[in-house]
């Protein structure tokens, strides 16, 4: 399937604003989360989420990326940007309109990766605080 317009100029801008970004380690993580994630058959996008919480919500988050197709590289970091400041209920119920706002546009694709990348991050965090 070919990327659509609006995935490759976000995808883009990721990459052009260093000091905006959202990729990396967080040392000392409370959240720290893998996954393979791909919707597509016979990709195999690994997902690393990490996350520093305040009481139950996310104070930070970050993501890193291995094998990573560009549309989960855009739902990786529109997940880290919805997320922050929210506990796990408000990370639930992210929606299409979410991430549709961040984007500036439409993607199915788009938001099937996003999806499973928020239920990574529901379950890493149900893990981490009902321990």
């Amino acid at each position: 399937m070919a990327e659509e317009p609006v995935i490759i100029r976000y995808f883009k801008e990721l990459f052009s604003n260093p000091g905006e970004s959202l990729m990396g380690k967080i040392e000392g993580a409370e959240v720290e989360i893998k996954g393979e994630l791909c919707p597509r058959k016979g990709n195999k996008d690994q997902l690393f989420l990490y996350g520093k919480l305040d009481g139950k919500r996310l104070s930070k988050i970050r993501f890193m990326c291995a094998l990573c197709d560009p549309h989960m590289f855009v739902a990786a970091d529109i997940l880290c940007r919805s997320a922050a400041g929210k506990d796990r209920e408000a990370v639930a119920a992210l929606d299409l309109a979410s991430y549709e706002e961040l984007l500036g546009g439409s993607s199915p694709e788009g938001f099937e990766h996003f999806k499973r990348a928020r239920e990574l991050l529901v379950l890493g965090m149900m893990e981490v605080l009902d321990s």
